[in-house]
């Protein structure tokens, strides 16, 4: 139940997303971008509670020194590097590029503003107080050394609270853009997957919330919910897929026959996980009954299904089973094509 806006767009993968020559979106790439996606939702919720938990000039140095650094160790270097490896262009020939161009440098922006805050307090907890403990030791040849210091250290401070503001500006100027860049990969539904995985650092990220930014990718959040539940039953987790689908069906406004199939085949293909293979059965007959037309899910339920006679060899009512399961196999695989 796509809006208007999405349902009158075409059906080929967004600007944004890599394709090969078949036109399948790039599966290298998606996994780069997840990567990135799942770096910046942690950047983000540290950062984040760093500056919701601290004064400007509370903030403490090794706080910040867990997530900006010059190696791999911190977070903010990551995104960095991904954002680096994934976006930088010699050209803007696309809006798509453009969008992916403007969050690049805001996220190098943020990594570098938020390493002039951490010299900042470096300089102020670590630096300040061994000049002080020098200046006690030293002779009177030494003021003109100490002057120094002494307006190194007071410029440096005093411009901590703009340092601060320009990172708390750029946090979320980096959040508008991949927004941006969610909205216009809508059809990769690991994206959506892995926003639900971690829906509590999404929550905490964009004002919208989860389901806010569901609408904002989809036209609304219960197809933005079946999305990922598709894209969890494409990965055999039926139990979470089960889970979104619900949430999706609490909406008057759920399409339920899609919904009812997609929870006959997660039952059933969960069924078969956990040994119940009359169940299992049962549930996925219900499914080809609806005449649902999933390839991909009729291959992968087939695939099981053909294992089953093996695995009720012996077993009290396993020559009906498996004969149960051959019919329903032969089925889907004339589905599956």
């Amino acid at each position: 139940m796509k809006s208007s806006s999405r349902s009158a767009m075409d059906s080929t993968p967004s600007n944004g997303a890599a394709t090969d020559r078949s036109g399948r979106t790039n599966q290298s790439e998606i996994a780069n971008f997840l990567q990135l996606l799942r770096e910046y939702l942690t950047a983000h919720a540290e950062l984040g509670a760093i500056f919701e938990q601290h004064a400007d000039d509370k903030i403490p140095f090794a706080a910040i020194r867990a997530l900006v650094g010059d190696d791999d160790r911190a977070v903010l270097y990551r995104l960095k590097e991904k954002s680096h490896a994934l976006f930088r262009s010699h050209g803007v020939a696309t809006r798509a590029v453009r969008r992916e161009a403007l969050f690049d440098l805001a996220v190098g922006s943020l990594f570098h503003e938020t390493m002039k805050l951490r010299e900042t307090l470096y300089q102020r907890e670590v630096y300040a107080p061994r000049v002080a403990s020098l200046r006690e030791a030293a002779d009177g040849e030494s003021d003109a050394l100490f002057s120094e210091f002494d307006r190194i250290l007071d410029k440096s401070v005093s411009r901590l609270s703009e340092v601060v503001s320009e990172a708390r500006a750029l946090l979320g100027q980096t959040r508008d853009q991949l927004r941006r860049l969610l909205v216009e990969r809508f059809r990769d539904r690991a994206v959506t997957r892995c926003l639900l995985s971690r829906r509590d650092q999404v929550e905490a990220t964009f004002p919208e919330g989860f389901l806010g930014l569901l609408e904002a990718m989809y036209g609304d959040s219960v197809t933005g919910l079946i999305e990922a539940a598709r894209a969890l039953l494409e990965s055999a987790y039926f139990v979470d897929a089960e889970a979104a689908l619900k949430e999706a069906g609490r909406s008057p406004a759920a399409p339920r026959a899609e919904l009812e199939q997609l929870a006959l085949y997660a039952n059933g293909m969960q069924a078969f996980l956990d040994c119940a293979y009359a169940e299992s059965l049962t549930s996925l007959e219900s499914w080809a009954d609806l005449d649902a037309n999933e390839p991909d899910f009729a291959r992968l339920a087939a695939a099981a299904l053909g294992r089953l006679g093996h695995l009720v060899d012996g077993e009290e009512n396993g020559v009906e089973i498996a004969a149960r399961a051959d019919r329903l196999h032969a089925r889907l695989d004339a589905t599956a094509g």
